[in-house]
């Protein structure tokens, strides 16, 4: 197009005049198609080549506990399956808060990952002011991995062996009865205050910076009893160092067929405990969306993983996004509606 322009340029009298105005409208036709927008479908193109370098998956929580090491068998899995290395990150503090709020911050490009739990996206919210985000606009889901059920477990010297005793002896002794969890924002203090609004009982919180301190001081009787997941219960309930009074599932554990479920005491909204899944900050295309989600699934059906999980106790899941951001709206209205009815103020 370029050279039929110069050469009509070159002619001349009448012959040059309508070589110009000929080369003129060339010319503006080809540079109208050089500035038309890119179609609509131009920016699923460019995710064609993702990923080409590593992923980092970001971790709330130190190296080595129960969040940490599900991350790593799934960043293992993942990255065999995206034929790319996916590099473990831990950015510990605030109940996962400092996590989310990075991956928010970083680019929307499907390179950096948010591996997270309730904390910081269903509990954060309702009870911490000030907070810097909103998790439900400033996060896309990927897909919920999976989670486990609470055990609620009792020091061995507190009377009650079983949910009903629990909910016996905290009315017959009002005011004297203690409970542990890792902190306002977790899904453990909400649980435990779902069972008193339903029972109808007053006991009292006492928070903790993590499950090791917490578990000590209920195996030492500074508080009576405290929710925590399978992983980090069970141990304990075989060696008598803690008692199982109740799993909050919805049937009984494989590994602890005595335990008896909560809805067995007739508590049926008791069903939960800690979840794990991965989110990407607002922004990123819809094609690494999925792309990641389909890689995260193909991932969590291998044997080696769900060997894995079950054995970190965790019952896998693979939602898609629509699945798990629906859930993430319900888990908020859900505790919206008991900390309205607590009163609890974020602080």
């Amino acid at each position: 197009m370029i050279a039929y322009v110069l050469a009509s340029l070159r002619q001349s009298g009448a012959s040059r005049r309508r070589a110009r105005t000929m080369a003129a409208t060339a010319l503006f036709v080809c540079l109208a198609g050089a500035i038309q927008p890119r179609p609509a479908h131009a920016a699923d193109a460019d995710t064609k080549g993702w990923p080409d370098k590593p992923i980092r998956m970001i971790v709330g929580y130190p190296p080595g506990g129960g969040t940490d090491t599900v991350a790593r068998v799934l960043a293992h899995e993942l990255g065999k399956t995206l034929h790319q290395s996916i590099v473990v990150e831990n950015r510990a503090g605030a109940s996962g808060t400092i996590a989310t709020q990075q991956v928010i911050r970083s680019e929307p490009d499907g390179y950096t990952v948010l591996f997270a739990t309730a904390s910081p996206l269903t509990g954060a919210p309702l009870t911490v002011k000030g907070l810097t985000y909103d998790p439900l606009n400033d996060l896309i889901p990927v897909t919920r991995i999976g989670g486990g059920p609470f055990i609620l477990v009792a020091n061995p010297q507190f009377p009650p062996n079983d949910l009903p005793g629990l909910v016996a002896y905290a009315k017959a002794h009002p005011g004297e009865v203690n409970y542990a969890s890792p902190g306002t924002m977790t899904a453990n203090f909400f649980f435990s205050e779902l069972l008193n609004m339903q029972a109808g009982i007053k006991t009292t919180h006492v928070p903790y910076k993590g499950s090791a301190a917490l578990l000590n001081d209920t195996m030492s009787g500074q508080v009576q009893y405290t929710l925590d997941t399978p992983g980090t219960t069970l141990p304990l309930i075989h060696t008598g160092k803690l008692k199982a009074l109740a799993i909050f599932s919805e049937q009984r554990l494989a590994r602890a067929p005595d335990i008896p479920t909560a809805k067995e005491a007739g508590f049926p909204d008791l069903v939960g405990g800690s979840w794990y899944g991965l989110l990407l900050p607002k922004g990123t295309p819809p094609a690494i969306v999925d792309a990641l989600y389909k890689a995260t699934k193909t991932a969590l059906s291998g044997e080696d993983v769900r060997r894995a999980m079950e054995a970190r106790d965790v019952i896998v899941e693979g939602s898609s996004p629509d699945q798990f951001r629906q859930y993430l709206a319900a888990e908020f209205k859900r505790w919206k509606g008991v900390t309205e009815k607590l009163g609890i103020e974020p602080q």
